[in-house]
């Protein structure tokens, strides 16, 4: 072992990670934090990757745990750098990944007194993290078991809960003093299996068989092959109805993986008929505002809600939580199910069937654009590549298709913010080493351009860019449009490209503005190379925005 710290405390805190498995530590560059970085960059038991700009390094974190299903550390110096982290700890707290913020700070006494690089960082993530400590500089043995003790239960909140939390560290000068021999040394922890609460599977059973239309709708979910399987044996009865979205990962022929294909403003009597009595909902975040609109306006009578971190009023017709993992709830409730006739199924199958053959009339009749581009981009993504799509038009696009069951899709819906989507994909490609590709619009790209400045960024690394010009989003969504200030304030027009950053961070480049040029590019875009790669799709010419409206009015 290297030279580590001589601080205890810096010593105790490396030594309870390690205790709880914990092992994957992101590390921005500053002063504060150096008996910190010093800690783990020479304890060859981490894995430690070097990030520059802290909210790059958040995302990046979010997506090593979002891939590991484990927490990961991020660690930083004090002031705004810690505050950085904060649209990470957000979308990672609403998507229940668990997050270790571990920010250096300077000592208790400076803060408020106009000491450099000094802001309130104790509680500064307290709306959006599950538990929040300040650990004492001091070496006494009472403080380092107090320490311990805080470090312990923060962890054990941020694993049973799957969410991020914070612990800040004070720390008074000197901070590069070291040794080559620890002084502390701790044992590996393990923790209490997490308990749920007891669910009456009988009563729920009596109702959803006693019901001829039953609804399930999942959200963003992470891939499982134990609750596909079970999922699918619902899927089987003519009274239930599946609906996914392209982030649920699920895929079966009886499931409906492309809801805004089939809801539309129909006529009373129609919308009843697509009305379930039981609606039950797995998950996170719902994409589709069409689903949400009609689920609020034509309410379920009983509205279920299955997952083990939250019980949202969505629809405001929530009746029933039940907190447990879905995969325990169907492994329990399955076997109680009984096929019920209906024609329910067949009511939402007839319109998917219709719809199906005029998304492809739609596609094959339209000029070169963004929609068209989607077409060709899913068609051809390679088997067992993981998919990571960026926010705003992106995912509303690929929500429109099938996708392979080989490839795994994510996309940050806990906040759907653009500030972090490229980060957050590189931090999945290097924490899962598996080959991923990340769909992005252009002001998303150019907003996290930081993700690029990245040395640990992997060669099977892809990036496929729609350069449309601007955010086109404000397009199509209701207000911005009838402005007379959507170009300039909303949509932001742009005249820039890739190319240059491409250049700058060391990327092969290519750009096609044509379809059969797209088609001919995926062979070597997916080749192996030794650098990561991004292909640029220029539509500034196409009518985007009209297209798709025109889209879903052709279907209608």
């Amino acid at each position: 072992m290297r030279k580590i710290s001589n601080k205890l405390n810096v010593q105790l805190i490396a030594e309870t990670f390690l205790a709880f498995g914990i092992d994957h530590i992101v590390l921005s560059p500053g002063s504060r934090n150096g008996a910190l970085t010093m800690q783990f960059a020479n304890d060859k038991r981490f894995k430690t990757y070097s990030v520059i700009d802290e909210r790059s390094a958040g995302f990046v974190a979010l997506g090593m745990a979002q891939q590991l299903q484990k927490p990961v550390v991020v660690c930083c110096t004090s002031g705004s750098a810690t505050a950085n982290y904060y649209p990470a700890i957000t979308e990672a707290f609403f998507q229940n990944i668990p997050l270790i913020v571990l920010s250096a700070d300077r000592p208790e006494h400076l803060v408020d007194n106009f000491d450099g690089q000094t802001i309130r960082q104790n509680n500064l993530f307290e709306k959006h993290s599950v538990h929040n400590v300040q650990l004492s500089e001091s070496e006494e043995t009472d403080d380092l078991t107090r320490n311990m003790l805080l470090t312990k239960y923060a962890l054990i909140d941020c694993m049973h809960k799957s969410a991020p939390i914070h612990i800040n560290m004070p720390f008074s000068e000197p901070l590069y003093e070291s040794v080559s021999t620890p002084d502390i040394e701790i044992d590996n922890i393990t923790i209490d299996e997490k308990v749920y609460p007891e669910i009456d599977v009988i009563d729920f059973m009596k109702r959803w068989n006693s019901s001829n239309r039953k609804m399930i709708l999942v959200g963003l979910h992470h891939p499982n092959a134990k609750f596909d399987y079970l999922l699918k044996q619902l899927a089987q009865d003519d009274s239930v109805v599946v609906l996914t979205e392209v982030t649920s990962n699920l895929h079966n022929d009886r499931y409906f993986n492309k809801i805004d294909q089939v809801i539309f403003p129909y006529s009373e009597e129609e919308l009843e008929a697509l009305k379930p009595d039981i609606l039950l909902t797995i998950g996170q975040n719902i994409v589709s505002k069409k689903i949400k609109k009609f689920l609020r306006e034509k309410q379920p009578t009983q509205h279920w809600h299955l997952d083990e971190y939250w019980q949202p009023d969505t629809f405001q017709a929530l009746t029933d939580k039940i907190e447990t993992k879905p995969e325990f709830f169907l492994e329990l409730f399955v076997p109680f199910v009984n096929p019920k006739e209906s024609d329910y199924y067949t009511t939402w199958n007839s319109i998917r069937e219709a719809n199906n053959i005029k998304h492809k009339e739609y596609i094959n009749m339209i000029p070169f654009c963004d929609l068209k581009a989607f077409d060709s981009i899913i068609r051809n993504y390679p088997e067992n590549w993981q998919i990571q799509y960026g926010n705003s038009t992106v995912i509303r696009y690929g929500l429109l298709f099938d996708h392979n069951d080989s490839n795994p899709v994510f996309c940050n819906r806990g906040t759907s913010g653009i500030d972090g989507s490229t980060s957050t994909a590189i931090g999945a490609c290097i924490a899962s080493e598996q080959n991923t590709v990340m769909i992005t619009g252009d002001i998303s790209f150019f907003y996290d351009s930081n993700a690029l400045w990245n040395v640990n960024l992997p060669s099977n690394f892809r990036i496929i860019l729609i350069n449309n010009g601007g955010g086109n989003i404000f397009k199509f969504i209701p207000g911005p449009s009838e402005t007379d200030v959507v170009e300039d304030y909303f949509e932001t027009k742009h005249h820039f490209t890739a190319e240059h950053l491409a250049k700058m961070y060391d990327f092969e480049y290519e750009v096609i503005s044509n379809l059969t040029d797209l088609e001919n590019s995926f062979n070597n875009f997916y080749a192996e190379s030794s650098r990561p790669k991004i292909l640029e799709i220029d539509t500034r010419n196409a009518s985007n925005d009209a297209i798709l409206r025109g889209y879903f009015s052709f279907i209608k």
